[in-house]
C-alpha cells in the first residue's frame, strides 16, 4: 500500500468518498496531518514581522518569489526562510515514525510546489502535480471533477495580523506592484502567482 496527501485545492475538486474509493483501487491510502500548519506557518510570518524592519515578503507560493527577483533588492525586503504550508505537511508525513519505509505521495495544485518540495529530499516522498499523479494512473476520464470558483486558501491569508499587508495575485498584478515599488508602503506583502489563488494552478486544471 502507498499513501498519498491531498491537497485542500484538489480535495475541494471531488467527493471525498468517491475519490478515496478510487485511490484506494489504485493502491493508494489517503493520509492526513495532525499539526495544524495554517496556524503555525502564520505564526512564523508574524514572528517574523517581530525581527525585521524590512517589507516581509510571502514566500508560501515559490513562483511568486521567482517573478519579482529581478525588482527586489536586499535593502527593503526580507524574505523569511518559511517553507510553503504544504512542504511543512508533506514534511510531517515524511517523518512519521508509523509510515517508516513507505511510499508517500504529497499532490500539489502546481509543478513549483512539486519542484520545491523534491529539493527536500524527504525519505520514501515525493511531491507531485496532481495533474501528473492522474495522468500517470490514467483517471483522468475515471473521475468526475468541479473547477473550483474560489481557492479554499484565498488572498487574504494575513489579514488576521495587525499590520499593514499588500494581497497580490496574477503574474502581471505582481510585476507592476513591484516595478511601481509599491511594497514600500506596506509590512507584509501576500504574493500568489496564480490569479485569485492556487485553484487556477497548472496541476490542477485537468479540463482544458
Amino acid at each position: 500500500m502507498k499513501y498519498i496527501f491531498i491537497n485542500p485545492v484538489v480535495d475541494n475538486m471531488y467527493i471525498k468518498e468517491e475519490l478515496d474509493e478510487l485511490l484506494l483501487n489504485n493502491g493508494y491510502l489517503r493520509i492526513e496531518v495532525e499539526n495544524d500548519w495554517h496556524k503555525i506557518v502564520k505564526e512564523k510570518y508574524n514572528e517574523a514581522l517581530k525581527s525585521t524592519e524590512k517589507t516581509l515578503l510571502d514566500k508560501r507560493c515559490p513562483l511568486a518569489i521567482d517573478t519579482i527577483d529581478e525588482y527586489i533588492n536586499e535593502s527593503d525586503v526580507f524574505i523569511p526562510q518559511i517553507d510553503p504550508i504544504l512542504i511543512h505537511c508533506g514534511i510531517e508525513i515524511a517523518n512519521r515514525s508509523d509510515l517508516k519505509g513507505k511510499k508517500k505521495v504529497i499532490t500539489t495544485p502546481c509543478e513549483s510546489l512539486a519542484l520545491y518540495g523534491n529539493k527536500k529530499n524527504l525519505e520514501d516522498t515525493v511531491f507531485v502535480s496532481w495533474k501528473e499523479f492522474i495522468k500517470n494512473l490514467n483517471l483522468h476520464e475515471m473521475i468526475k471533477v468541479k473547477l473550483l470558483d474560489k481557492s479554499p486558501i484565498p488572498p487574504g491569508y494575513f489579514k488576521s495580523l495587525e499590520v499593514k499587508v499588500g494581497s497580490i495575485s496574477g503574474k502581471e498584478n505582481i510585476k507592476d506592484y513591484f516595478k511601481n515599488k509599491l511594497h514600500k508602503e506596506d509590512d507584509l506583502v501576500e504574493m500568489l502567482y496564480c490569479t485569485n489563488g492556487c485553484n487556477n494552478g497548472d496541476g490542477v486544471l485537468i479540463n482544458e
